[in-house]
């Protein structure tokens, strides 16, 4: 603490501006009026027990009474805080009152006019969504942006199905696993990086976005092509999706697991690249149309796509060979200058 002379003018001086009187602050310290006295003019100090009363009696803190000083910032802080509180509150009551002033009215209308419920879902399912997007961050104390978008998927999810349920439509499905696989692309990196879910995913935050991104895009090709197209989409479909997909996770594991230099890394997807394209080149012409593999492969007179989707693969292949060169000769001259 300060000297008792300064502590003792800082405790008059606060209670001077509260309107107190001594005995009103003896009263309210279970103290005598005297030894609020002797604080006042410097003969002793408050006991150390009866400063968190002093505090709270004076409207200061315990910093402010032990340096018998103002401390404005600690004030300042608290005023905020204050001032947050009660725009909390009062923006929680205005949204909350406007979400009311919308539904009942909405409620009854529908109710009146057509004897049930059907578009008053779509908009009570919208106005779930805005209230995702604005109260729940305000509400939430921990991990706002996970809170806010697991309400808000629940809520264009929930809205897909009314909309989908009052248009007659059989779409649902389609709109609800895309907008998942959007929101996994988007938004699961750094999901994945919240205190709850980072201990549990550890090093494989990568693998787990990749998983998933490639689950939810076979469930799009799955059900677009088996809904809206015929067998023979459907087939195309699953072809073109296994080479994409294979070709992805080939690069992806080489470029994260593979432990070379950036050079060999990129040679390794150049041949990767190379391999799949013709492979793709006779897979395609194998299985959906039924040509023969051997007559087209090596030959020289096909078509024109067919012969510039393997020149490309040449291409590919040739990058790799001059990376893996360079790689190489890296690796010689670190080797030499006696670097790691």
């Amino acid at each position: 603490m300060e000297d008792k002379i300064t502590l003792g003018k800082f405790i008059q001086s606060k209670r001077k501006e509260l309107g107190m009187s001594q005995k009103e602050l003896a009263k309210a310290l279970y103290v005598t009026e005297s030894a609020v006295s002797k604080w006042e003019r410097g003969i002793s100090y408050p006991d150390i027990t009866m400063i968190s009363g002093i505090c709270r009696t004076l409207g200061i803190s315990e910093h402010e009474l032990c340096t018998a000083s103002e401390d404005y910032q600690q004030r300042e802080t608290e005023l905020m805080a204050r001032s947050y509180k009660r725009f909390k509150c009062g923006y929680t009551v205005i949204t909350g009152a406007c979400y009311l002033a919308a539904i009942i009215p909405c409620f009854i209308v529908n109710l009146v006019n057509e004897g049930r419920l059907s578009w008053f879902f779509i908009l009570l399912t919208s106005l779930m969504l805005t209230f995702s997007l604005i109260n729940v961050p305000v509400l939430v104390k921990h991990n706002k942006g996970l809170a806010t978008l697991g309400s808000s998927l629940l809520s264009i999810i929930l809205l897909y199905a009314a909309g989908c349920i009052y248009s007659g439509g059989d779409w649902f499905l389609m709109a609800a696993v895309a907008t998942l696989l959007g929101a996994a692309v988007i938004f699961l990196p750094f999901v994945l990086r919240c205190e709850p879910l980072e201990k549990i995913a550890g090093n494989n935050k990568a693998l787990i976005c990749m998983a998933a991104d490639t689950i939810l895009t076979f469930l799009c090709v799955l059900y677009g092509t088996f809904k809206y197209g015929n067998a023979e989409d459907v087939k195309g479909g699953l072809i073109t999706f296994a080479v994409c997909a294979s070709i992805v996770w080939m690069i992806f594991l080489v470029i994260r697991y593979a432990r070379v230099n950036v050079f060999f890394k990129s040679s390794i997807c150049s041949a990767v690249c190379s391999v799949f394209i013709v492979a793709a080149n006779v897979l395609v012409n194998v299985v959906m149309n039924g040509i023969e593999l051997t007559s087209k492969v090596f030959s020289l007179s096909v078509d024109n796509e067919f012969r510039i989707n393997n020149i490309v693969a040449l291409v590919f292949l040739g990058c790799a060979v001059v990376l893996s060169v360079v790689g190489v000769v890296r690796n010689i001259k670190r080797k030499k200058t006696g670097q790691d």
